[in-house]
């Protein structure tokens, strides 16, 4: 079931995909087995509050739904594409292009021409990292944009 403003995967399938490759999915990797590359790109609605106490929730869900579709044209060969929060979503790349396409992804939408405006960044997968530390790291880089 994907969320109903966004169209997007919900937060509990966001946060699997990233236990199972973070690797804290069914325990250690097998000897010898390398682990995928993985790099997520997160992205802020910016004044989606405002909008919301202005113009309603119906017109925030418009808003959120325009964001979801920039990050749908930004993310094109992301593995998930998600919500995380109220107005944070994400796009989750996996492979040996991982970083670059984060990269990519996150400089087409935080072009601020586009609509709705957004903030956007990219943090790429530690060794060690869980879910939490990854979202963590995520909204730290994303407060510093």
């Amino acid at each position: 079931m994907n969320d109903h403003v966004t169209g997007l995967a919900p937060r509990g399938i966001l946060e699997a995909t990233l236990a199972k490759h973070c690797g804290t999915a069914g325990g250690p990797k097998a000897p010898g087995e390398a682990r995928q590359l993985m790099a997520v790109t997160i992205l802020d609605v910016v004044g989606l509050k405002a909008v919301n106490e202005r113009d309603g929730f119906l017109a925030g869900d418009a808003v959120l739904h325009a964001a979801a579709e920039r990050l749908r044209q930004a993310a094109g060969s992301a593995s998930l594409l998600a919500r995380l929060g109220g107005d944070e979503l994400v796009a989750v790349f996996l492979g040996a292009q991982a970083r670059e396409q984060a990269a990519l992804a996150a400089r087409a939408l935080a072009d601020r021409s586009g609509q709705p405006p957004l903030r956007a960044a990219f943090e790429v997968a530690s060794d060690g990292d869980t879910p939490a530390t990854l979202i963590h790291r995520l909204y730290a880089t994303l407060r510093r944009c």
